[in-house]
């Protein structure tokens, strides 16, 4: 595992905390970046201790682009926008150049590491452009969308969902989105702002549940001094190396703010600080062992650089540990797209954000998102609520089991993760069979096998393994029902274009909100066009032969489109399907 350090200065007592840090972290021997606010620049006696911590420990001196819009820069033009990524684009180019030039004459150097809680592409542009050197930002707070907003006072208004979790190239014209290939890289190597609880993250706010130790105070999951959960959640992330190639990435970015008399932490400083050492205490421990390495942020860029190809796909099997609830969630991430796939209801793609577009994200006053940066969904069962809190059954993938007039959804039978396979540019999901049971004795054991592509495709295969009666048959739907968005609240329908492929034609059908469908018995493809989103979502037949299929818009009160690609299985026995995006101007 690597393991970036940062720091940043605060004013008064605060910076005794500040201080407290350092010495921490210098105490016991790890590299740390410190990111430094455009006023402490002005402040010679700050300036002056980072500039020894520099000298005497090695420590690494950067931007921090958050919070900018304070008084002194409020003197330099008037804006009071507090946040770089949603200025305009002139405020932009004013604000980066004007903190580059205070930073170099207050440390006689340009950085090579900056971060925000989001760093734009139009603002990573302009970085590239007046400061070639540097290599890495803080790019992205994962998932810091609707769920935290609920969870907050309503003023923190910072969407960016459907991004990376780990470490990422990120895309020239959306910073969120991972690059294809050199061509498409902004050219800095991005990495989050904290890593989060992939578990705990999709069903609920994550910024209690991050790499920050006080975090997890206020999410009230530690009792005094006792928080195992904040190191089991770095053993989390540090297990990944089995599926990526041997890489697994945390960072700790904690202002001094949290570790004395926050509003946010009901512990005592002494237990809030004591925490936060052991943390640091326990990177130092696995840096024994042989088991973390501690890095400045620039000399991260420099090595994933070196050993991460641009373009490889990411995976993560995320186990809940918190609360004992055995829920895990298995996510995975290529250039073209990013899927969340939950086990606890059968498998089911519970979270589907299409890259393959390439879309400009770029949010700022004179942006068409504003303040909506986040990568949109076509399928998201928590926002547009699927299986089993719905009406009718929400945004979501499953298989339909029907037998003698019975259905059977595949999404009400829990499995787990049974194995996950890397070869190449290929992951292989393997989930464990689900058993169901038909009301005239019929029992049949049931496997699920995703194969992701890193192409816009993934391989969705059915098995029946078992059967009670081998003589007997079922037929499989393959059920998509979608829609598309950033938030809970439906977005226009009208538009999209819903297509079955035959062999001797196509058929299609415009969403007008009616409830029509279009059917037919030997299709190929089954398709929604969604203009919006440039994106073309499908069920296509693995191999020759051509399958029933069906697609059916929604209306007002239920907007969303449902397509079904229907086959047979029996023991030994089962329908395979490609469900594929594509980009569709």
């Amino acid at each position: 595992m690597i393991v970036n350090v940062i720091h940043r200065p605060a004013w008064g007592k605060q910076y005794e905390m500040f201080r407290l840090q350092q010495s921490m972290a210098h105490e016991l021997g790890l590299k740390v970046t410190v990111l430094v606010p455009y006023d402490f620049l002005f402040d010679e006696k700050i300036v002056a201790d980072i500039q020894e911590d520099n000298r005497q420990y090695g420590d690494e001196i950067g931007i921090w682009f958050g919070e900018i819009a304070t008084k002194r820069m409020n003197e330099v033009f008037c804006c009071k926008e507090p946040f770089l990524w949603l200025h305009t684009k002139e405020n932009k180019r004013r604000l980066i150049t004007e903190v580059l030039r205070q930073f170099q004459e207050a440390f006689h150097t340009l950085p090579e590491a900056v971060g925000c809680y989001h760093m734009d592409a139009y603002s990573m542009a302009l970085l590239r452009e007046l400061c070639p050197r540097i290599k890495v930002s803080i790019a992205g707070c994962f998932e810091e969308g609707v769920k935290v907003f609920h969870g907050c006072n309503h003023s923190w208004y910072l969407f960016n969902e459907g991004m990376p979790w780990w470490p990422w190239y990120p895309a020239k014209n959306n910073t969120l989105r991972p690059a294809r290939d050199e061509e498409d890289w902004a050219g800095i190597v991005a990495v989050p702002h904290l890593c989060r609880d992939l578990a705990l993250s999709y069903e609920g706010r994550n910024d209690f549940f991050a790499s920050h130790p006080s975090n997890i105070q206020r999410a009230m999951a530690n009792e005094g001094a006792v928080a195992p959960y904040v190191l089991n959640l770095l053993d989390v992330h540090r297990f990944q190396e089995r599926y990526n190639d041997g890489f697994s990435y945390t960072n700790v970015f904690v202002g001094p703010n949290w570790l004395s008399g926050s509003a946010n932490v009901q512990d005592s400083d002494e237990i809030t600080q004591g925490l936060y050492r052991e943390y640091l205490e326990y990177f130092a421990a696995l840096r024994q062992e042989g088991k973390l390495q501690d890095m400045h942020l620039s000399e991260f860029a420099g090595w994933y650089r070196e050993h991460m190809p641009m373009g490889r796909s990411q995976v993560f099997d995320a186990k809940e540990m918190l609360y004992g609830s055995g829920k895990e969630y298995f996510w995975y991430l290529d250039p073209s797209m990013r899927v969340t796939v939950d086990p606890c209801q059968g498998g089911s793609i519970g979270d589907l954000r299409p890259f393959v577009a390439a879309q400009e994200r770029c949010p700022g006053a004179d942006m068409p998102q504003k303040e909506m940066a986040s990568n949109p969904y076509l399928i998201h069962s928590q926002y547009r609520t699927g299986n089993a809190h719905h009406y009718e059954d929400g945004a979501r993938t499953t298989l339909l089991v029907s037998h003698k007039g019975q259905t059977l959804d595949l999404a009400d039978y829990p499995v787990k993760v049974a194995d996950i396979a890397r070869r190449q540019e290929k992951t292989t999901l393997t989930l464990t069979p689900a058993k169901l049971k038909f009301q005239d004795g019929l029992t049949l054991w049931l496997q699920t096998v995703y194969t992701f592509q890193n192409s816009g495709d993934i391989l969705m295969e059915r098995l029946i393994t078992e059967c009670s009666d081998p003589a007997e048959s079922v037929e499989m739907t393959e059920y998509v029902k979608g829609c598309y968005g950033t938030t809970e609240y439906p977005e226009p329908m009208q538009g999209i274009r819903l297509e079955l492929q035959e062999e001797s034609g196509t058929q299609s059908l415009e969403f007008h909100y009616t409830g029509e469908s279009i059917s037919s018995e030997c299709a190929r493809q089954v398709s929604a066009e969604i203009p919006a989103l440039e994106t073309q979502i499908s069920l296509r037949a693995d191999g020759d032969a051509p399958r029933r299929a069906q697609a059916q818009e929604g209306v007002l009160f239920n907007p969303y489109y449902t397509l079904k690609l229907e086959g047979t299985g029996s023991l030994g026995k089962g329908v395979s399907t490609w469900l594929t995006l594509r980009k569709k101007k």
